[in-house]
């Protein structure tokens, strides 16, 4: 049977059809409403109240809805649940409607589409990326519609999926979009799953595939050095993008490859593994790289000192170019502390305009606008008079805008209200007509009170009030114990329980007066900000590039107050293939000790006798601090930051990595072991002799032989091969033999000292490798009970000797077992005194020595 709805409901489901994949936040008044399926979804996901409502079937209509003016709560709360939503909204006046009133869906909001300041964090991108393949070529396209900013890369060759996923990595979408076939697309998406926090994945192809390459032509007016399958790969971003957020986009301007060929490549495993941006604990950025050096002041210099992070140079000139800058900032303190009071006073520029751009700018952001263009100036000169030719062009190449600034804040209050059609933005002064208005508002005050005084006396009714609601507009209220006193001219209007109200024509023509003008004020007011915003979007673009070059200003005083502040010093940049750290520093761990001083260690690195570096020692000696303070110092160098050494010489690296911790990869069943082997062979596969290897452990995860020869293997592969500047750290000191053999490889160890059956670690890494790894004296910090450490010491001196070649019998461990437990308890009672034990004290004791001889004995 065909259900009949009413023509509200079925306008409703003719949108609906439109987007069957999105809930549809339908404008009804005052609220958004949602019907069916997406009721009763919203509902759950919500938390609100399902309700019904009639909508010409036998059975109500399933209904929930959200108040217009808290809408963005909710919309956050279901974009972080993967959800999109789209907009629908009313496009004519309900005044001049006939019939039904006009509605469409006026934009779609997406998890990497969502200017919601709920979702987007200050100091972190929200990309979308979007990924296509066409002719071996894996083209990606990452853009951020809250900051204007667009990547693109395109990846080649049987690595081009390992490149995709670190790009994807890098970037750590909230969105992720297929567009067509996609070779190798699920392990891509696995990674992914695995890898990033909370996104969601879209599929779309534009209808028309031909016209996408003329699209990014359109957009972007530099995309000639671009590959056509690039080009097409930003078309289909750009008629995502059109179809989402529907609008021309004209802030998202900036267009940069991300080419590893000029950029040292970090991929997911060294980020991670390092700890660059999220700490392998929790993935919060305490205790990082970029806890560290992160004391930017705005936004946007927050997100930049990320991207200078996950992208370091790898042109020696760039280098020094940024290191000259933090030079000069570094040797004037008061210069600094001015600049500071100045960029406090910066807003997120980048996201205001993009607001403005898409049209939900509102007063509060046009003022915060020209709160940050008052700052210009000011910033301007500083840079220009503090003697440095490199801050001198910084200041020369910001514009300080001083015509919109003058234009904002002749025009804006200081505090405006957050809606824009409620009036209240605009100052006095700025328009005549709009004086005019309020005037007449003003003015209507002393009417009321005349009119009110004048009925009062009129009718001897002496708490006559005349008020105002918006439902029922002006009224005369009279309480019912004077209606008796009430003339023949008044007109009921309203009935209250303890009163009546009425309407006589004069108040009725004063009425229509009134509210003529407050309506025309709103309307005016609101007509006057669209001009603002409309002058703000014309300089759109100049002002983007005052909001970057805020940003590099803001990340080069972070570099120089952490340089200042821990002792940093700038590193030379040679081309000589050498890596030489003197009293170099993890410059997080010794943030992060209290107790005690960090203990700094030199390094040598070098195309000829010192290419390879074996690190032996115990475990928890320092050797992996060691490893990961050297890539750290690299990284640091290679984004033009100072570094944490008493002396450093550094040429740049086209690529880390790293190989160290262990960790099973449970969601892709994978042990330790063959994550380890998994991303050893990465390294085997792309390291050249430009890169830095750091390995640690290699080999631990099977057994002994085993491992130590995959260990020697993978050695003499990068020594003789790859010839790449590695760092190795073992267990296995058997290894150290390799010096003998390999020119280009010097044995090192961490220095120390024993005291009878005691060791201590003093963090020293010295030359000359280690003959025994201490694991026993390991075990016994990590608190192993006694006896057990007892019994290891008399099997490891049997090993050592050949006397344990073959497994020891198991009635021979239980026999050894029973007798080192028994002499542990012979101990513990021979100290008892039975004489003065009562029988209570004696049983619980007993209790006691049982319950440690379970322990002994592994039965609990």
């Amino acid at each position: 049977m065909t259900v009949t709805y009413t023509p509200m409901i079925q306008q409703y489901k003719e949108i609906k059809e439109c987007h069957p994949g999105d809930i549809l936040f339908f404008r009804l008044g005052d609220f958004y409403e949602m019907f069916f399926e997406d009721a009763e979804l919203a509902s759950r996901e919500l938390e609100i109240t399902l309700t019904g409502r009639e909508g010409g079937s036998k059975e109500r209509i399933p209904m929930c809805g959200v108040p217009y003016h808290a809408a963005e709560g909710y919309i956050a709360k279901l974009l972080k649940k993967g959800y999109r939503i789209a907009i629908c909204e009313q496009t004519e006046d309900p005044k001049q409607a006939t019939g039904l009133v006009k509605r469409e869906v006026v934009k779609i909001i997406t998890p990497g589409t969502t200017m919601n300041e709920q979702i987007l964090e200050d100091k972190t991108n929200q990309y979308l990326v979007l990924v296509y393949e066409e002719n071996a070529l894996l083209c990606l396209v990452a853009a951020d519609i809250s900051t204007g900013e667009c990547l693109w890369t395109v990846c080649r060759g049987a690595a081009r999926h390992e490149k995709a996923a670190d790009f994807i990595f890098q970037t750590s979408p909230a969105e992720i979009v297929q567009s067509g076939n996609v070779e190798n697309w699920d392990k891509l998406e696995d990674f992914c799953r695995q890898k990033l926090g909370n996104f969601v994945f879209t599929s779309f192809l534009p209808e028309n595939i031909k016209t996408s390459g003329q699209l990014a032509e359109k957009h972007f007016t530099d995309t000639s050095r671009l590959p056509q399958e690039a080009r097409t790969a930003l078309g289909f971003m750009l008629s995502y993008l059109y179809q989402v957020v529907k609008s021309d986009l004209a802030h998202l301007n900036r267009l940069n490859e991300l080419n590893y060929d000029n950029t040292m490549l970090m991929d997911a495993t060294a980020i991670r593994n390092l700890e660059v941006l999220k700490n392998m604990r929790d993935g919060s950025k305490k205790d990082t790289l970029l806890s560290v050096l992160d004391r930017t002041h705005t936004a946007m210099g927050g997100r930049q000192i990320k991207r200078w992070l996950e992208i370091p140079l790898l042109n020696p000139l760039y280098i020094k170019k940024r290191q000259q800058v933090v030079k000069d900032l570094l040797g004037n303190v008061v210069l600094r502390d001015t600049l500071a009071d100045n960029l406090k006073r910066i807003q997120d520029i980048e996201r205001i305009l993009s607001r403005v751009e898409v049209g939900t700018a509102n007063a509060r952001d046009l003022a915060a606008l020209s709160s940050s263009l008052g700052a210009l100036p000011e910033i301007k000169r500083i840079l220009s008079v503090a003697g440095s030719s490199s801050l001198a062009l910084l200041g020369g190449q910001m514009e300080v805008h001083a015509a919109l600034f003058n234009l904002l804040v002749s025009a804006l209050v200081e505090e405006p209200p957050f809606s824009v059609r409620e009036g209240g933005m605009i100052k006095e002064g700025y328009d005549f007509e709009l004086d005019e208005l309020r005037a007449i508002s003003r003015e209507s005050r002393a009417w009321m009170a005349d009119f009110e005084q004048k009925e009062r006396i009129s009718t001897g009714i002496k708490n006559l009030k005349v008020g105002y609601n918006k439902v029922f507009g002006y009224y005369i209220e009279i309480t019912k114990s004077n209606l008796q006193s009430v003339p023949d001219n008044f007109v009921r209007k309203q009935t209250l329980a303890n009163a009546e109200r009425y309407i006589v024509p004069e108040l009725k023509e004063f009425e229509n007066k009134i509210l003529g003008a407050q309506e025309r004020i709103e309307q005016l007011e609101y007509h006057l900000f669209g001009l603002l915003r409309e002058k703000v979007r014309e300089q759109l673009v100049s002002l983007q590039d005052t909001a970057r070059l805020l940003a590099d200003i803001d990340v080069f005083m972070a570099l120089a107050v952490a340089a200042d502040k821990y002792n940093f010093v700038c590193p030379e940049i040679n081309d000589r293939q050498e890596i030489i750290i003197k009293d170099g520093r993890h410059p997080v761990v010794e943030r992060l000790l209290v107790r005690e001083m960090f203990v700094p260690n030199d390094t040598a690195l070098n195309m000829k006798e010192q290419r390879t570096v074996i690190i032996t020692g115990p475990n928890m000696a320092g050797k992996s601090t060691y490893m990961r303070q050297v890539a750290l110092i690299v990284l640091l160098a290679q984004i033009g930051s100072f570094v944490p050494a008493r002396e450093a010489s550094i040429c740049p690296v086209d690529r880390i990595f790293t190989r160290v911790g262990a960790s099973d990869d449970l969601a892709s069943g994978q042990s330790t072991f063959m994550v380890e082997m998994t991303e050893v062979a990465q390294i085997i596969k792309y390291a050249t002799a430009n890169s830095l290897i750091i390995l640690d452990e290699v080999g631990r995860g099977t057994s002994t032989y085993d491992g130590m020869s995959i260990a020697r293997a993978v050695i003499e592969h990068i020594s003789g091969r790859i010839k790449a500047k590695t760092l190795f750290a073992t267990h296995y000191h058997e290894l150290i033999q390799l010096e003998e053999s390999i020119s280009s490889l010097k044995n090192y160890s961490v220095a120390v000292k024993e005291r009878g059956n005691e060791v201590v670690f003093l963090r020293r890494i010295i030359p000359g490798g280690a003959d025994k790894s201490y694991g026993i004296h390991v075990a016994q910090l990590a608190g192993l009970p006694k006896n057990l450490l007892a019994r290891a010491q008399e099997l490891l001196a049997e090993y050592s000797e050949g006397i344990c070649a073959t497994p020891v019998q198991d009635n021979a461990v239980q026999n050894g077992q029973s007798s080192l437990f028994a002499s542990a308890l012979s101990s513990e009672l021979l100290k008892l005194d039975v004489t003065t034990l009562t029988p209570l004290e004696a049983l619980n004791k007993i209790f006691e020595l049982q319950q440690e001889a379970r322990r002994e004995a592994g039965l609990s």
